[in-house]
C-alpha cells in the first residue's frame, strides 16, 4: 500500500512539473516521435498530421509492474491504427494487450475495430485469454465501509479486505461482430457471436463442512448452485442482434460526434454447462467540442448498461465494473468491485490541452455505477467515482495517446490506471 501511494505522489509531481512546460509554447501539433527527433537533433522533416491510405500508426507502451497479490508484472500494449481506404472511410483500430505476473497470472487481450471502403461493413472484436485471480465481492453495491483503501494498478488488486473471495479461474471470450450500413443511412444492423467460458474455477474462501470452524458459503457458490451452475465450470455461447450509428471523427481519441449502440444477446442451451439467456446491451457516447481554436478541448459523455431480461446467467459472466471491451469503466475502483444481476454506468470527462503543440493533455472525470442484486434494485445505491488523468500525444496523425489516470471511489477506494487511447 505504501509503494502505490508512492506511486500517486511520484505521478502528482510528474504532473504538475508538465502543465507548467511551455504552455504558452508553439502552436501547430507535436508527439512524441517528434520530441524524439529534437533529442536526437534530427533536422528531417515531422511526419504529416494527414492519415495515409494503408500505412500502420503503431504505438507500443512497456508495462512494469508490482502489486501483493499478484507479483511482479511485465508486459506492454501495442496500438495499431489504419486507414484501409480513403475517405470518406473511418479510421480502423486494433489493441493488444498482455501481462505476465510472478503469481502465475497471464493475460492476453485483443480487440478491434475494422471499417471497410466507404464504411460499408464495420467489424468490432473482443477476444481474450487469462489465467486468472481475482476476488469478488457479492452482488450490488455493497459498500458498509468495504472500499477501505482498496487499491488497484491497471485493475489488479493490490490488497484484499475482509469482504473480498478470492478465486482462481481461467477465462476464454470471443466476441465478434459484424454489422452493415443500411442503404445511405447512417445506421448499421448486423449479427455477431459471444462466447464466455469460465472453467478450473477455484473459490478460495468456500468451505462446506458445516463441522468446520472454517465453514463459509461464498455468493459465487451460493448463486451457482441456486441457479443451476457447475461452482468449478459453466460457460455461454450465443448471437448478437446489433443496431448502431458511429459519427465519431476518429475511434481513439474523438474531438467531436456521437456513437450509440443496441444489443440483444440470446444464448441457446447447448449443454449441462449452460443455461438458456437472453440480455440487452446498450452503449452511447457524446462528444462537445469547446474550442474552434483548440479541437481538443472536449467534454465527453459516456453511458452503458447490460440488463439480463430472461434466464440464469453464470455468477462470474454478469455484468461487472472494469470488464467493458477496454477494461476503462470504473476507474477508482478494482475490476470486479461490482456485479449486478443487471448493470448501468455513466461518465462525464472534460478533456484538455496543456500545451499548444499538442504533445500534453490533461482529463478530469467523473462517473457513477448502479448495479441490481437480488435484494436491491438497479438504483437503490450507487458507487460514485472521480479523477484526473495525464496524456501525452504518441502519434497526432492517428491521435493515439499514452495515458495515466488517477481514480478515488468510495471509502478511499483508489486505482492507477496505463493505458494507450482515451478511455470512451
Amino acid at each position: 500500500m505504501k509503494f502505490s501511494y508512492s506511486i500517486v505522489r511520484i505521478l502528482l509531481i510528474v504532473f504538475s512539473l508538465l502543465i507548467g512546460l511551455n504552455v504558452n509554447g508553439q502552436t501547430g501539433s507535436k508527439d512524441f516521435t517528434d520530441v524524439v527527433k529534437k533529442w536526437k537533433k534530427d533536422t528531417t522533416a515531422s511526419a504529416s498530421t494527414e492519415l495515409i491510405v494503408r500505412k500502420n500508426y503503431l504505438s507500443v507502451l512497456p508495462v512494469v509492474g508490482y502489486a501483493p497479490a499478484n507479483g511482479f508484472l511485465i508486459g506492454g500494449v501495442i496500438s495499431l491504427s489504419k486507414l484501409l481506404a480513403p475517405a470518406p472511410t473511418k479510421l480502423s483500430s486494433g489493441m493488444l494487450n498482455f501481462q505476465l505476473t510472478t503469481k502465475k497470472q497471464l493475460i492476453i487481450n485483443a480487440r478491434s475495430k475494422i471499417y471497410s471502403e466507404n464504411n460499408k461493413w464495420f467489424l468490432q472484436g473482443d477476444w481474450r485469454m487469462m489465467f486468472f485471480t481475482q476476488p469478488t465481492y457479492g452482488l450490488g453495491i455493497n459498500n458498509s465501509g468495504g472500499n477501505k483503501y482498496l487499491i488497484a494498478v491497471n485493475n489488479l488488486n493490490e490488497n484484499d479486505l475482509p469482504l473480498a473471495e478470492p478465486m482462481k479461474f481461467n477465462y476464454l471470450r470471443i466476441y465478434e461482430d459484424a454489422v452493415r450500413k443500411i442503404g445511405s443511412s447512417k445506421w448499421y444492423a448486423g449479427v455477431g457471436v459471444a462466447y464466455d467460458n469460465h472453467f478450473k474455477i477455484v473459490d478460495e474462501k468456500l468451505n462446506t463442512d458445516t463441522a468446520s470452524e472454517n465453514y463459509f458459503i461464498t455468493n459465487h457458490y451460493a448463486y451457482s448452485i441456486s441457479k443451476g451452475f457447475d461452482p468449478e465450470e459453466y460457460y455461454t455461447a450465443g448471437f448478437n442482434l446489433d443496431v448502431l450509428t458511429d459519427e465519431r471523427d476518429n475511434i481513439a481519441n474523438a474531438y467531436k460526434g456521437y456513437y450509440a449502440s443496441l444489443s440483444f444477446r440470446i444464448n441457446p442451451k447447448f449443454s449441462k454447462s449452460a443455461q438458456t439467456s437472453m440480455l440487452a446491451a446498450y452503449d452511447l457516447r457524446y462528444y462537445l467540442p469547446l474550442s474552434k481554436t483548440q479541437p481538443n478541448k472536449v467534454l465527453a459523455f459516456w453511458t452503458n448498461g447490460t440488463f439480463v431480461i430472461d434466464g440464469n446467467v453464470p455468477y462470474l459472466a454478469l455484468p461487472s465494473i472494469g470488464w467493458d471491451t477496454y477494461n476503462r469503466g470504473g476507474r477508482g475502483y478494482i475490476q470486479g468491485r461490482y456485479r449486478g444481476l443487471s448493470m448501468l454506468y455513466t461518465e462525464a470527462e472534460f478533456r484538455f490541452p496543456l500545451r499548444k503543440d499538442g504533445l500534453f493533455g490533461g482529463v478530469l472525470f467523473i462517473n457513477n455505477t448502479f448495479a441490481e442484486s437480488t435484494t436491491a434494485k438497479l438504483f437503490d445505491k450507487a458507487a460514485p467515482g472521480a479523477g484526473a488523468g495525464f496524456r501525452m500525444k504518441m502519434d497526432k496523425a492517428a491521435r493515439v495517446n499514452l495515458t495515466v489516470d488517477l481514480g478515488y471511489g468510495l471509502d478511499h477506494s483508489s486505482g492507477i490506471y496505463f493505458g494507450m487511447q482515451e478511455a470512451f
